[in-house]
């Protein structure tokens, strides 16, 4: 893993689209199953960049690490609005919470820096309270969709993220809302999700 310390406020991590589909089966849009052994390659292949350089790069894929929070039969849904920064995803529900991945100072490699990222990107969209605990982050596969701008330069590691109860609460008001959905009850919004999560319902969860 390759990181430039400069400008770490605009770096996100990285992997060259060629080496991404020689380490995974191509799907040009849909769930692609995955293991640690291709999470800790991908990590390994990974390169720091400049944010403004890949945004319109379809060379280079994005690593976003994407978790659904989930509690019991229940899902904790956002809805992201306009004071969120990607404006191509305003107004969408989303079954996951996820970002770009920083440079870091700590030792920590492979699965277990994507693992960390995620968990850095989880407590910054929320706040656990009331004893609610996570009890376990399971890796379900890769998310892509090359059918649209904004899914041809990331791609979506999806995780579950189970927690003890439903006290969470969103951290940043201002820039989405959030509730708790029963999974049974999740078709009636499909058409209000944005692509990934449509990915994760069609996939995963039916």
């Amino acid at each position: 893993m390759c990181i430039n310390r400069t400008a770490l406020e605009e770096s996100v991590f990285a992997i060259p689209t060629d080496k991404l589909w020689k380490l995974l089966t191509y799907k040009e849009m849909g769930l692609i199953k995955g293991s640690g052994d291709v999470l800790n390659r991908i990590v390994q292949h990974g390169l720091f960049r400049k944010r403004s350089e890949l945004e319109q790069d379809p060379s280079f894929k994005q690593i976003i690490p994407y978790a659904m929070i989930s509690n019991k039969e229940s899902l904790y849904v956002f809805r992201r609005i306009s004071g969120q920064t990607e404006k191509r995803l305003h107004n969408k529900l989303h079954l996951g919470v996820g970002g770009h991945m920083n440079p870091v100072s700590s030792k920590e490699t492979g699965e277990q820096y994507l693992v960390n990222e995620l968990k850095r990107e989880f407590f910054e969209e929320v706040k656990l309270f009331n004893g609610c605990l996570i009890e376990d982050i399971e890796f379900i596969g890769f998310i892509n969709d090359d059918s649209i701008p904004v899914g041809r330069v990331h791609i979506g590691l999806l995780y579950n993220i189970r927690i003890t109860n439903k006290n969470v609460v969103i951290n940043e008001t201002d820039k989405m809302s959030a509730e708790w959905i029963d999974k049974r009850d999740l078709p009636e919004y499909y058409e209000e999700m944005e692509t990934w999560s449509k990915i994760a319902m069609d996939f995963y969860l039916k």
